[in-house]
C-alpha cells in the first residue's frame, strides 16, 4: 500500500506536470491570437502583432519540446525503479540512461550510478553518484544513500556504511532497511541488548526476509530459545534465501547446533 510520503511526491509530480503543460497551452493560444489578429490587421502595416506572435510561438515551441523531454524523462526514470525494485538491474540500467538522454537530472544520474555500482561497475557507479551529489550541492538523495551504503555493508566497510544509512534512515523509505542493518552491525559487535533495543518495536511484526530472520533468530539465541531459533534459520534456508544471508543463517545454524563456525 502507498505511504503518505509517496502520495506527496505523486501530488508534487502531477502540479509539476500540470504547470508545464498549463504554460505550454497558454503561449500556443497567445500565438494562434496574436496571430489572427495580425492577419485582420496587416493593412495597418502594424508589426507588433507579427512580433507577438513570432515570439509567442517560437516560446511554445521551446516549452513544448522541454517539457516533452522532461515528462519522457521522468517516465523512463518511474520504469527504471519499477525495474530496479525488482532486482532486474540491466533493466533498470538501460532505463535510467535513456532518461539521462532525455532529460539529464540528478535523480536519474544517482539512481543509474546505484545500478552500475550493483552490477559491478563501481568505479562508473561511485562516478555517477558523485557527479549527482555535486549536482545537488553535495547532498545525496535517501535512494543514493542507502544503495550506497548498503554496498559498503556487503562489503564489510561498516565505517563507509554507518553514516550514509544514517542519512538514508531520515526517510520512511528506507527507515525499515536501515534499522535491520544497525541491529546486524550491532549483532556482529556481540552487543545483542542494543540490537534488540532497534527491533524492540518491530518484535510482533511477521517475519517475511532473511535479514529480518536471521536477527530474530540471533536474538531467540541470545535469549537461551535455541528450538525457535533453529526453526527459524531452517525455514528461511529452505527458502533460497539471497547468497549473502544464506551464509549468515548457515553460520547461524552451526552456532545454535553448538559448533565452531
Amino acid at each position: 500500500m502507498p505511504s503518505i510520503h509517496e502520495y506527496v511526491d505523486w501530488v508534487k509530480l502531477l502540479l509539476e506536470e500540470a504547470a508545464k503543460y498549463f504554460a505550454l497551452l497558454l503561449f500556443a493560444v497567445l500565438a494562434i491570437r496574436f496571430g489572427r489578429r495580425a492577419v485582420k490587421v496587416k493593412r495597418e502595416k502594424k508589426p507588433g502583432n507579427f512580433l507577438g506572435a513570432i515570439v509567442a510561438g517560437v516560446l511554445a515551441c521551446f516549452i513544448g519540446y522541454f517539457s516533452v523531454c522532461h515528462s519522457l524523462s521522468l517516465m523512463y526514470s518511474y520504469f527504471g525503479m519499477r525495474a530496479f525494485n525488482s532486482y532486474k538491474l540491466e533493466p533498470a540500467l538501460s532505463l535510467f540512461e535513456t532518461s539521462l538522454r532525455c532529460w539529464k537530472n540528478a535523480d536519474a544520474l544517482g539512481r543509474k550510478g546505484a545500478c552500475l555500482l550493483w552490477t559491478g561497475s563501481v568505479d562508473e557507479g561511485f562516478q555517477s553518484l558523485n557527479e549527482a551529489r555535486a549536482m545537488r550541492k553535495g547532498k545525496g538523495s535517501p535512494f543514493e544513500n542507502f544503495y550506497e551504503g548498503l554496498y559498503y555493508f556487503y562489503h564489510d566497510d561498516v565505517t563507509n556504511a554507518v553514516p550514509l544509512l544514517e542519512a538514508a534512515s531520515a526517510s520512511p523509505d528506507f527507515a525499515w532497511g536501515v534499522t535491520k542493518l544497525f541491529a546486524v552491525i550491532q549483532l556482529d559487535w556481540s552487543r545483542p541488548q542494543e540490537a534488540m533495543r532497534l527491533m524492540q518495536p518491530f518484535l510482533q511484526v511477521e517475519v517475511t526476509e532473511a535479514d529480518q530472520a536471521y536477527i530474530i533468530a540471533s536474538l531467540k539465541l541470545a535469549d537461551g530459545k535455541k528450538v525457535e531459533a533453529q526453526a527459524l534459520v531452517d525455514k528461511f534456508l529452505s527458502d533460497d534465501p539471497p547468497s549473502f544471508w544464506r551464509a549468515r543463517l548457515e553460520k547461524l545454524r552451526i552456532r545454535i547446533q553448538g559448533q565452531t563456525p
